[in-house]
């Protein structure tokens, strides 16, 4: 029988996706090899992107570096396939050379599984491939600064309650804070985007404005400051 590497958020996945992520399906997807070929099967209720094309209960051949995102916010890297791949027993018969690197046969060869290997130890979203769950437990500042204007434009409606008159204004501070705190897990799961380098040159940009707005604001307010005392020296002259 083919061995299939099995990828989603049920325990048993040789590629287990954190609970975190509740985008992706159980059982998401199937990779496995064909006739030299990597397959992607995708088996899941949200459907896959590979480079930014949907894919969605059917099966696409995979090349090395092809973005993979499983439901709209867990990217799939190269690194967890071949890591996974290299402890296949089978390996494909014509490898499409040492592009495709060690776990693909090339110059050396295809490395053979050993027989003490334990295939199921890759979970990513909770030790291994921990880049991104840092980079979404940052600090916001664009999120702090900005506020409900960051939200609508990053698929977080719910800090529109400010604008309720009274209620909202006092809560203010506390929900920018939030904001602050959560904004890059909500926004990453609020909307649309092409891979995890667009979300990061995103929060990146709203992150200066802020900082631009922040330090011309402190110019303005020094400014004025020095001005009315000024104002006020030459009246009691």
């Amino acid at each position: 029988m083919e061995r299939r590497i099995t990828v989603g958020r049920d325990p048993s996945s040789d590629i287990h996706v954190s609970e975190a992520y509740d985008g992706v399906s159980r059982n998401h997807a199937n990779i496995y090899y064909n006739n030299g070929r990597v397959i992607y099967e995708d088996i899941s209720t949200n459907g896959s992107f590979v480079n930014n094309n949907a894919v969605h209960r059917t099966k696409i051949e995979i090349f090395p570096n092809d973005m993979i995102t499983l439901g709209r916010n867990f990217v799939l890297s190269w690194s967890m396939i071949d890591n996974a791949l290299s402890l296949l027993s089978q390996k494909p018969t014509e490898a499409k050379g040492p592009a495709y690197g060690p776990a693909y046969g090339g110059n050396n060869g295809p490395h053979q599984m050993p027989p003490s290997a334990n295939f199921r130890n890759y979970n990513y979203g909770d030790d291994a491939g921990t880049n991104i769950e840092r980079e979404l437990n940052s600090w916001n500042w664009g999120a702090f600064f900005f506020g409900w204007l960051w939200g609508i434009f990053n698929g977080v409606y719910w800090p529109l309650v400010v604008l309720i008159p009274y209620i909202g204004w006092i809560a203010m501070l506390i929900i920018n804070i939030v904001l602050g705190i959560k904004g890059n897990v909500w926004a990453w799961k609020g909307r649309y985007w092409k891979d995890f380098n667009h979300f990061k040159r995103v929060q990146k940009s709203w992150s200066m404005w802020a900082l631009y707005i922040f330090i011309i604001s402190i110019v303005l307010s020094i400014f004025f400051t020095i001005l009315f005392f000024s104002v006020i020296a030459s009246a009691l002259r």
